[in-house]
C-alpha cells in the first residue's frame, strides 16, 4: 500500500545518483520520493532568453567586478549535467522535477501543493554548502519550509562530523591538514551503493502548477546558448553522472592514466595528462568518495600485476598523488567553514587577529584590513582595466600567458599548470587585485569550485594559506620552457607563433626584425607586443634567441624590472 508520506531529494549541487546520501536518507524512511532540481536565477540568468519571465531582482553578477555569474561553456555544461541526472532517475523508474526560481521561494509552493492533494511532506534532504552566500540561502531556505530541511556533507571527501578540528580550530596549512588525516585508519567513508530501483515517481508532482517551465525553459538555454566546440580542448566530455562515472573507469582501469598521474599531471596539451575529474567534481556528477575508493582498488590490482612494488609516497605512486589533490578540495572547504568571508577578502583570511569579521568588511568595504600582519598582504593592489583586458584575451604578448587564457577563453577549461602561471603572473607580476582574477575564473571556467578557485587565488596571490606567504613567485619565461620546452602548447593556441623556431616562440619579442620578416612575425601587428617584461626573465633567455635584438616596448623605452624569486 502506498504511504501518503512523500520526502523531497534537493539536487541542489549533487547531481547524482550515486554515493548520494540524500537520496539514502530518504529511502530508509520508505516514503514516496520526489526528485527536484531547482535552476536558481541567482546563478543562471534565463530572462536574457525568455523576456517573459518576470524578475524582481537584478541580474547574477559576481560580488565585485561584476562579471556574469556564469558564462556559456558552465551553463551549458549544467544543461547537460541536469538532462543526464533524469535519464539516471527514469532509469530506476523515478523522474526529475525541473523547477526554475529560489528554492526559497518555490519549494515552499511544492510543499503546499503535495500537502493540498493529501500528501505529508516529511522532509526536503539537500546536500551542505559551506561559502556565505550559500549558508545564507540554506538560512532562508530552512525558514521557508519550517525547518523542515536536513543537509548532507555530500561534497567532502572526509566527512566533518569525523574530525575534532572543524572551525576555528581548522589547520592554516595544508600540509598540517594531510599529515592528520594520512594518520586517520580510515578518513573516508566507503561510498553508499547505486540504488537500482527507486520509488514511482509521484504523478501529482506534474500538476504542480510551475512542473513544466524549469525544463521548458532549461531546453530554451540549451537552444540560446551558443558554445563551439573547439577541437584543440583538454575537456571533450559532456556533462552528467554517465560520463563523469565513464571518464573514472576509463581512467584507472583502462589506460595507465592513474599509474603515471604524478609524471604527467603537469601536461598541457591532450586528454590523458591528469585525471580531468574537476568539472565532474565541481558540479556534482562524481562523488570524491567514489574517486578515492576507486583508487584503492585499481592500487589493489595494480600491485597484483606489477612485478616490483611501488614506493609509497613515490613519484611511481600515482593513486596517493590523486588522494593528495583530492583533500586539497576538503583542505579549502575547511578553510571556509573557518573563516568564512575573509576567503573573499582582498588582504586574505590571515589579516585578521580577530575571528570576527570587521563591520566595514561585512558593508564589503574590505580593501583596509584592520590588522595586517605583514607588509606583503599590506600593499597597495593595482586597478588597470587596459592590462586585464589583453590578460584576460590573450593578448599579452608573452606567449604561455596567452596559450594558458585563450586555453580557457575557447573551452572553459584551462590545465593546473597554466591556471598557476596566468595567477601570479596577474598578481605578482602585475600586482592587479587577485579578486578581479578570481571572479574573471568564476565566470569562464566550466569546473568552477567556489572553495578551490578562491583559495587558490589567495595562495598565489600570498594573503591565503601558502606558509611561504608572499614570496611564491612564478618565472613566468621559465615555467614556460620547463612544461613546455618544444612550445607545442603555445603554438597550438597561439598560431601566429607555429613557424617560429623554439627558442622564439616563447620570447618573441627577441627577433630581429629581419627575423620577424624571416618567420612572417611581426610583432605588434601579427603578434602583440609584450605588455612587460621582467628582469628576471633574461636568465632564461635562450643562447640561439640572444643573437637578434632585444626590443623594449616598455614606455621611454624602458622594461619593468623587479627582482622575484625565481621558481
Amino acid at each position: 500500500m502506498m504511504t501518503n508520506s512523500i520526502n523531497i531529494c534537493f539536487f541542489r549541487n549533487v547531481l547524482r545518483v550515486h554515493d548520494n546520501m540524500s537520496l539514502h536518507a530518504i529511502l530508509k524512511t520508505n516514503s514516496q520520493l520526489l526528485p527536484v532540481v531547482c535552476i536558481d536565477p541567482r546563478m543562471i540568468d534565463i530572462s536574457r532568453i525568455n523576456k517573459k519571465i518576470n524578475q524582481n531582482f537584478e541580474p547574477p553578477k559576481t560580488w565585485y567586478f561584476k562579471f556574469d555569474r556564469v558564462a556559456n561553456f558552465r551553463t551549458r555544461f549544467l544543461y547537460e549535467c541536469i538532462k543526464s541526472l533524469k535519464k539516471e532517475l527514469k532509469n530506476r523508474d523515478s523522474d526529475l522535477l525541473i523547477l526554475y526560481g529560489k528554492p526559497e521561494e518555490v519549494l515552499p509552493k511544492l510543499k503546499k501543493h503535495l500537502t493540498d492533494n493529501n500528501l505529508k511532506v516529511d522532509k526536503i534532504h539537500t546536500h551542505k554548502e559551506y561559502a556565505f552566500e550559500e549558508l545564507r540561502n540554506e538560512k532562508d531556505l530552512s525558514k521557508a519550509m519550517d525547518d523542515d530541511v536536513v543537509y548532507h556533507h555530500d561534497t567532502m571527501l572526509v566527512n566533518p562530523d569525523d574530525l575534532d578540528f572543524v572551525g576555528e580550530r581548522t589547520y592554516k596549512v595544508y600540509t598540517h591538514f594531510r599529515k592528520r588525516i594520512e594518520a586517520m585508519e580510515n578518513p573516508v567513508r566507503a561510498p553508499l551503493e547505486i540504488p537500482k530501483k527507486l520509488p514511482a515517481f509521484p504523478e501529482v508532482a506534474w500538476t504542480f502548477e510551475h512542473a513544466k517551465q524549469g525544463e521548458e525553459l532549461l531546453q530554451e538555454l540549451y537552444e540560446h546558448v551558443p558554445v563551439k566546440k573547439d577541437e584543440r580542448t583538454a575537456f571533450p566530455w559532456e556533462g552528467g553522472e554517465h560520463s563523469a562515472l565513464e571518464r573514472l573507469n576509463n581512467y584507472c582501469f583502462k589506460s595507465d592514466g592513474v599509474a603515471n598521474y604524478k609524471h604527467t599531471r603537469n601536461g598541457l596539451v591532450g586528454t590523458e595528462y591528469s585525471t580531468k575529474f574537476s568539472a565532474f567534481l565541481a558540479n556534482g556528477c562524481l562523488s570524491p568518495r567514489t574517486i578515492w575508493h576507486e583508487m584503492d582498488l585499481f592500487e589493489q590490482q595494480d600491485g597484483k600485476k606489477r612485478k616490483r612494488s611501488v614506493k609509497p609516497h613515490s613519484d611511481d605512486d600515482g593513486v596517493y598523488w590523486v588522494k593528495f589533490e583530492l583533500l586539497w578540495r576538503d583542505f579549502f572547504r575547511l578553510l571556509t567553514i573557518g573563516y568564512g568571508k575573509r576567503i573573499f577578502m582582498l588582504h586574505g583570511f590571515r589579516n585578521l587577529e580577530k575571528p570576527e569579521i570587521a563591520k566595514e568588511d561585512r558593508k564589503k568595504k574590505v580593501d583596509k584590513p584592520p590588522h595586517p600582519k605583514n607588509s606583503y598582504q599590506d600593499k597597495v593592489w593595482r586597478s588597470d582595466d587596459d592590462q586585464f583586458n589583453k590578460w584576460a584575451d590573450g593578448e599579452t604578448g608573452i606567449p604561455f600567458i596567452d596559450a594558458s587564457m585563450r586555453e580557457m577563453k575557447y573551452t572553459g577549461f584551462l590545465n593546473n599548470r597554466g591556471r598557476q602561471n596566468v595567477a601570479s603572473f596577474f598578481a605578482k607580476d602585475l600586482e592587479i587585485d587577485w579578486r578581479l582574477g578570481a571572479e574573471y575564473f568564476e565566470y569562464m571556467l566550466r569546473d568552477h569550485d567556489v572553495y578551490s578557485n578562491y583559495g587558490n587565488w589567495q595562495y598565489v596571490a600570498g594573503v591565503g594559506c601558502d606558509p611561504r606567504e608572499g614570496f611564491r613567485h612564478f618565472n613566468i619565461l621559465k615555467q614556460g620552457f620547463d612544461y613546455d620546452p618544444d612550445a607545442e602548447y603555445i603554438k597550438l593556441w597561439c598560431p601566429e607563433l607555429k613557424d617560429l623556431p623554439t627558442h622564439y616562440a616563447h620570447c618573441p619579442w627577441l627577433m630581429s626584425e629581419e627575423e620577424q620578416e624571416e618567420h612572417k612575425c611581426k610583432i605588434g601587428s601579427d603578434y602583440p607586443k609584450p605588455m612587460a617584461i621582467f628582469e628576471n626573465w633574461k636568465r632564461y633567455y635562450p643562447a640561439e634567441a640572444k643573437k637578434g635584438s632585444l626590443h623594449k616596448f616598455m614606455k621611454g623605452g624602458k622594461e619593468k624590472t623587479k627582482k622575484t624569486k625565481t621558481k
